[in-house]
């Protein structure tokens, strides 16, 4: 479906969006409007590596990315600025969706011990609540310990 919308793209993975009447940049902010844990939020991050270009990392909320591991695999690999994460992707940072991005994706096996997770919404005020499984299938994401 090359015009499937974000919102359909959600629904058809069984997935629930969340519109929230306040802005959520941070995994505390995101555990905060939706009540739960933060091991169940996730970080959709953008960085840009030396061999693969763009590339979307996805960890849980208690972990953060770990370049050196990333960059062992991908040549030298950084964080993309803001500039660049709205000019690869639309989004500004803190709404960035883990789904409907065509770009290489590798996911964390910790997010993967979850039966569902809330993640970026492609808004500032919404995120998605969803099974990561159905993440790892529609990126065809690879699976890595990328976090610390």
């Amino acid at each position: 479906m090359a015009c499937e919308s974000f919102e359909d793209l959600v629904k058809r993975l069984g997935g629930e969006i969340l519109e929230l009447k306040t802005s959520v940049k941070t995994v505390e902010q995101a555990s905060r409007a939706t009540g739960a844990d933060p091991s169940q939020i996730i970080k959709s991050m953008l960085l840009i590596s030396e061999r693969e270009g763009a590339i979307l990392a996805i960890v849980d909320g208690r972990s953060r990315v770990d370049l050196e591991k990333l960059s062992l695999r991908f040549g030298r690999t950084r964080l993309a600025s803001p500039k660049e994460v709205k000019k690869l992707t639309g989004y500004e940072v803190g709404e960035l969706p883990p789904i409907g991005l065509p770009i290489k994706t590798v996911i964390d096996p910790k997010v993967l011990e979850k039966s569902y997770v809330i993640g970026g919404g492609g808004a500032i005020n919404r995120l998605i609540k969803i099974d990561p499984k159905k993440i790892l299938e529609v990126q065809k994401a690879e699976i890595m310990e990328i976090s610390r």
